[in-house]
């Protein structure tokens, strides 16, 4: 996500998802859930299934040079899987809840018309 500051509501949030490659050929480890590629990016990840293809780290810099990683929010909340395994990267928080729906589309989600229920678990 890019976040103008950190007052800025917007959140990316994966859910109930599965992160693997799409055949035996991608390396274990090869991928990461996310860079930022400016301040105040915020992503979360929870209550999903990863295999190994994601990096033990989790999280990627920028570029060593310029990591851009100072007011970044980078959490996970109970995943699974080998790719959800190992030391992540420092800047990137374990959390002690996950994100509500409300926190990402607002307080009345539920009857707003650009909402599929469908979709909601």
């Amino acid at each position: 996500s890019g976040r103008a500051s950190a007052s800025d509501a917007s959140y990316y949030v994966i859910n109930n998802s599965t992160i693997a490659g799409t055949t035996s050929s991608v390396a274990a480890g090869s991928h990461y859930l996310g860079r930022p590629w400016g301040d105040y990016a915020r992503v979360a990840v929870q209550h999903t299934s990863m295999t190994n293809v994601i990096n033990s780290a989790g999280w990627s810099q920028w570029q060593s040079s310029d990591p851009r990683t100072d007011h970044v929010s980078f959490g996970e909340y109970e995943n699974s899987g080998a790719g959800s395994e190992g030391t992540r990267a420092s800047f990137a928080t374990k959390l002690s809840a996950p994100v509500a729906i409300a926190s990402v589309l607002g307080s009345g989600w539920e009857s707003a018309s650009y909402v599929d229920a469908s979709y909601v678990s």
